[in-house]
């Protein structure tokens, strides 16, 4: 067998991608941890702090709670989101009549910008027009009706529901690859033994394609830490401060109160938590792949 050698020519091949890396990533990020290190309004002088900013959001109240907020939005996506694609990608694995109808169907909404998908679901849960309420009282739950992203039991739960919607189509596409590529006989042999669905879908299933699922419980928490587009344009933190959760916080203290600083310290810890979170979830998660 032969082995692997390194040729310093491939350092060449690799400094296009190096440099735009380091121009979109490495020289922002770094830039980013710079500036939270000062007190700056961004157009004025700069006041070294060194970790004031850091201690000041320690004892942020409202960054605080945002960070709850979110950590709720990750246990339901993981929880629905993921766990409804793969039920879906499991009902697909094998393929059937009109499979891809469906699979275009579950699909398409992923295609579709979350700014449109914002102002729509924005009109679905308007308070007199909308066509949730409209329903509700169609069917005899007038009492139900409420204005969903203005009223504070329900505001989070309402927001949380659009990106879940949004992007099932996108990890019930990953999910079914993997559960395709999953050798055919493991099933067969299944249901010679008299396994049932559940049983399958249990002890089969899901430890075949625990791997994959590792990565979409990854995708969908820190899609839910970096949360901004759906809350700013549905809610904008509203009603209050019920929906506001850390990345708007951070848009607002940057580019509304000019705390250039602080709001860059929001920035970094918002990696960091990610950063955790990633790692801790593959952590408790591995032993599933051993």
């Amino acid at each position: 067998m032969g082995t692997l050698r390194f040729s310093p020519g491939v350092l060449l091949f690799m400094l296009p991608a190096f440099a735009l890396y380091s121009l979109f990533f490495l020289f922002p990020f770094l830039r980013t941890l710079y500036n939270s290190l000062f007190d700056w309004n961004g157009i004025g002088a700069w006041h070294f702090v060194g970790a004031g900013n850091y201690i000041q959001l320690a004892h942020d109240a409202l960054f605080g709670r945002g960070i709850l907020r979110v950590a709720i939005w990750a246990a339901l996506a993981v929880l629905l989101k993921v766990g409804i694609a793969l039920v879906l990608a499991s009902m697909l694995r094998v393929p059937i009549r009109g499979e891809r109808f469906f699979s275009a169907a579950f699909f398409v909404p992923v295609v579709i910008s979350s700014a449109a998908i914002g102002l729509l679901f924005t009109l679905i849960y308007d308070a007199d027009v909308g066509l949730l309420n409209i329903v509700l009282r169609g069917i005899g739950l007038g009492g139900l009706a409420r204005n969903w992203l203005g009223d504070d039991d329900t505001a989070l739960y309402a927001v949380i529901a659009v990106p879940i919607w949004h992007t099932i189509g996108y990890f019930f596409v990953i999910l079914l690859a993997a559960l395709r590529n999953a050798p055919e006989d493991v099933y067969e042999a299944a249901r010679i033994d008299g396994a049932n669905a559940r049983v399958t879908f249990f002890h089969i299933t899901i430890p075949m394609a625990w791997p994959v699922l590792q990565v979409c419980m990854v995708l969908a928490i820190t899609a839910a830490l970096k949360s901004f587009d759906y809350v700013f344009i549905m809610t904008k933190g509203g009603p209050g401060t019920m929906t506001e959760v850390p990345a708007t916080y951070m848009y607002k203290t940057i580019f509304v109160n000019l705390q250039v600083g602080y709001g860059t310290a929001m920035a970094t810890a918002i990696f960091l938590i990610a950063l955790v979170s990633t790692l801790l979830v593959r952590r408790l998660t591995a032993f599933r792949t051993e």
